[in-house]
């Protein structure tokens, strides 16, 4: 009996120890690992980290997601967790206004890992916060300014000189002559937005409303600096590849790396049977108003004015339009959202009562959002250049998006987070 209960007392403890053993011990992951740092409450980030996550995980990594609160000063203790996890990647979609503290406190923590961030870093403000950091940063964009096709170089030859020859748009662009996928995208908004102008007016003539403007948007097929612009059923643009660049060695400027391409089966979308009665067009003193709502305060502020200037840029080459023989200035109104959800529906509501009759915008897409039922309770098309969350178009019959939505910008930046882990293992 005596024996029995000392086997008995030996299986308890090699049972205990091994308990212990599998309690204390840390689980290895088993492919990559990425650590995710998104803004709490704003719409861009935590949309494009989740789908981030989610292309990341379904391609066999393990992510650490965390968030921090608007306003944050000093990133120590979030990297720390990146280290804690041994981080392969490290993947920021957050805001311009954000990147120099984040940068700096990677700097801090000697951060060796490879940085990713979306589209919003594409920058001259990211290119000073990572000088003499040797942070190896990259981020997503829309184009290349490096492009070598003829319509391109020409944007970047032509636009850099309009940029240079005004010291205001000088200053707009952050000090710099560079061009951002965003100017472009501007550029590329405005002249979709002309093209349905002119398809409303053969339609409709003097009569035209905002609603034809929204009808004629459907029936897009233009080829723009930025590629092709075909709207789907929700009203985004159908868009395959993204190009990824990297801050270059002494942090001068962006370098391209690769163009990045995500399998898009969505087919062209249709109108939808519009009531609303639309804004009509000033008939009296032969003016149509085009409005533009983005930052120009604010967190969003420096990527805003870059849109801006394409849109300015667009609409110096062309603002004239002839309808049943007279001509017809196009105007810009702007109104600046100020980077804030609360100022949306105020600065949403000056274009309508301007007589907007399609608006451009916004960079940013908590404000994109919180415009949108403004925009299409007056029966007024809005096309986002540069807003990327999938709620700007969603179930809103009058939004429009030319660029890539989230889940697209999630997934191109997994793949390339998986390809560079690749890379240096």
């Amino acid at each position: 009996m005596k024996k029995i209960l000392s086997i008995l007392l030996c299986i308890c403890l090699i049972l205990s120890t091994l308990a212990l053993f599998s309690c204390g011990s840390k689980k290895e992951p088993e492919g990559p690992v990425a650590y995710v740092l998104a803004e709490k409450g704003n719409a861009y980030s935590l949309s494009l980290a989740e789908n981030f996550k989610l292309a990341f995980e379904e391609k066999g990594g393990t992510v650490t997601m965390e968030t921090f609160p608007a306003g944050t000063q000093g990133f120590s203790e979030y990297f720390s967790k990146s280290i804690d996890v041994e981080a392969d990647v490290i993947f920021l979609p957050n805001s311009i206004a954000t990147a120099p503290d984040l940068l700096g406190s990677a700097k801090d923590l000697g951060i060796k890992v490879p940085i990713l961030a979306g589209d919003t870093w594409e920058s001259p403000i990211v290119l000073d916060a990572v000088k003499e950091t040797g942070l190896e940063v990259y981020c997503i964009t829309f184009f290349d300014e490096n492009d070598t096709s003829d319509e391109a170089a020409a944007f970047v030859t032509d636009f850099r000189k309009f940029v240079n020859e005004n010291s205001e748009y000088y200053d707009m662009n952050g000090g710099t002559d560079m061009v951002a996928a965003v100017s472009a995208l501007g550029f590329d908004a405005y002249n979709v937005a002309m093209a349905a102008i002119r398809t409303a007016a053969e339609d409709k003539g003097e009569d035209m409303t905002s609603v034809d403007v929204a009808n004629a948007l459907w029936k897009t097929d233009f080829n723009g600096i930025t590629g092709k612009i075909v709207f789907d059923e929700n009203g985004d643009s159908i868009t395959k590849d993204a190009y990824i660049k990297k801050v270059n060695k002494d942090a001068t400027a962006f370098e391209f790396v690769k163009v990045q391409t995500v399998d898009n089966e969505a087919k062209k979308g249709s109108a939808p049977k519009y009531e609303e009665a639309g804004i009509a067009i000033d008939k009296d003193n032969k003016v149509i108003t085009v409005g533009v709502y983005q930052p120009t305060t604010g967190d969003d502020a420096a990527g805003g004015k870059q849109e801006l200037l394409g849109i300015i840029y667009a609409h110096s080459l062309d603002n004239k339009i002839e309808i049943g023989g007279e001509e017809y200035e196009i105007v810009l109104c702007k109104s600046d959202n100020g980077s804030l959800v609360e100022y949306a529906l105020a600065t949403a509501n000056k274009l309508v009562e301007e007589n907007s009759i399609v608006v451009i915008g916004s960079y940013g897409s908590g404000v994109s959002i919180a415009a949108a039922d403004v925009f299409e309770e007056a029966g007024l098309a809005a096309i986002g250049a540069s807003c990327t969350n999938p709620d700007v178009t969603l179930s809103n019959k009058y939004y429009f998006r030319t660029t890539i939505v989230d889940s697209f910008e999630g997934s191109v930046m997994a793949d390339f987070a998986m390809d560079i882990v690749e890379e240096k293992e």
